[in-house]
């Protein structure tokens, strides 16, 4: 058994697809697909029904989901504990944070929460998938990730609690030179304007996908990146056009070596939302925030 087996069945139970799948671990499809073949050998059944799209799960496959989800949160859990977050500050509260809201939103929330008397933290900065993990396998306390109020949670809403407590927007930017914008869309047939694009499956990717649906843009994917920081030193250096977080830019707007560009049909708007699973055993520093939060939200609302 190869633990990266278990890996790539769960990315595969995420998109629903071997090829979108496979794209996201970046892999080829076919060694992708010996993977979740060499799991089937292993448990002796098939695990996936091929036949459908997406790709949907063998009654053997429902069982070996719940499994796998347990495995490799639990490795990772030991792993963590290997590498030295057992060395946190005692009492300290776990928040699970998406990278892009790790450097931008964090630490000036985590301060105003705060105000009171300042309480530890163990930050974990995870992409969103793995951070809702860790919410459901007790690896964190509070989940702070960005939502998009027009696409359903991947996660079972009934098993969490949430709250908003900041907006933010997704727009499209270019690069500035000499004042004038590096590109422009909407383009066209004969000069696509050069995109740089978030990798698939990531979630700011799929936002990006639901805006350009069904949109008249003449698009060239120049380069793609796992990291939303990645893309936006990509779009400054001049590569292309490229989706971002408005707050994650604000420096560069505000120094104007970036611009938006298109109109307000190319953006959504992003929800900043801060979840837990209720619990008896959640901490009670943690219950604490979580209210302290609500507080903060509705005045600022």
């Amino acid at each position: 058994m190869d633990i990266g087996w278990l890996e790539s069945f769960l990315a595969l139970v995420e998109h629903g697809s071997f090829t979108r799948a496979a794209e996201a671990q970046h892999v080829s499809q076919p060694a992708f697909s010996r993977r979740i073949r060499a799991l089937e050998i292993w448990f002796g059944e098939p695990l996936v029904d091929r036949s459908t799209y997406p790709v949907s799960l063998t009654p053997a496959g429902v069982k070996v989901r719940a499994g796998a989800i347990e495995t490799v949160a639990a490795i990772g859990a030991v792993r963590d504990e290997i590498r030295g977050r057992q060395r946190a500050p005692r009492g300290a509260v776990r928040v699970a944070v998406t990278h892009t809201l790790a450097t931008t939103f964090f630490a000036q929330w985590w301060a105003r929460c705060g105000e009171q008397g300042p309480v530890p933290c163990v930050l974990l900065p995870s992409n969103t998938l793995d951070a809702y993990d860790a919410l459901f396998h007790g690896g964190c306390d509070l989940l702070l990730a960005y939502a998009d109020p027009s696409l359903p949670l991947s996660i079972p809403v009934a098993d969490v609690e949430w709250m908003v407590l900041a907006d933010d927007v997704l727009a499209p930017y270019t690069s500035v030179r000499d004042g004038q914008p590096g590109f422009a869309l909407p383009g066209t047939a004969a000069r696509p304007v050069p995109v740089v694009t978030h990798s698939q499956g990531a979630f700011l990717g799929r936002v990006t996908e639901r805006v350009l649906a069904d949109r008249d843009l003449h698009l060239a994917p120049v380069a793609q990146s796992d990291f939303t920081s990645g893309l936006a030193a990509l779009i400054g250096a001049g590569l292309g056009v490229g989706w971002l977080p408005a707050r994650l830019v604000s420096a560069e707007l505000a120094a104007g070596t970036l611009r938006q560009t298109g109109d307000a049909s190319l953006t959504a708007r992003l929800e900043i939302r801060l979840y837990r699973v209720p619990s008896d055993k959640v901490p009670s520093r943690a219950a604490a925030i979580w209210h302290r939060a609500a507080e903060l939200a509705m005045t600022d609302s």
